[in-house]
């Protein structure tokens, strides 16, 4: 059995909160590129029926990775906030 200890395990932790901020800055980016077709388009910003397909989407891939749905959900919500 591998001996893990509180360093190993911050590094861990530490290593996927640098991925979440990564990954967070690239949908951002990708947010701000797609308001920018849709104000150039003249389509609506904010889709209802697009966040009713990320929620569920979210929630499903949440169960599959073993996280609680409502946490993934709420942040979910909050990223759509600031979006």
């Amino acid at each position: 059995m591998t001996h893990l200890t509180i360093p190993t395990v911050r590094a861990a932790i530490d290593d996927a909160d640098d991925i979440l901020l990564k990954a967070l800055a690239a949908r951002f980016r990708a947010i701000r590129h797609l308001k920018e077709i849709k104000r150039e388009t003249g389509m609506q910003i904010e889709s209802t029926s697009r966040e009713a397909e990320l929620k569920d989407k979210w929630k499903k891939k949440a169960h599959d990775l073993n996280i609680p749905s409502e946490l993934a959900l709420l942040i979910l919500d909050f990223i759509l906030a600031e979006s």
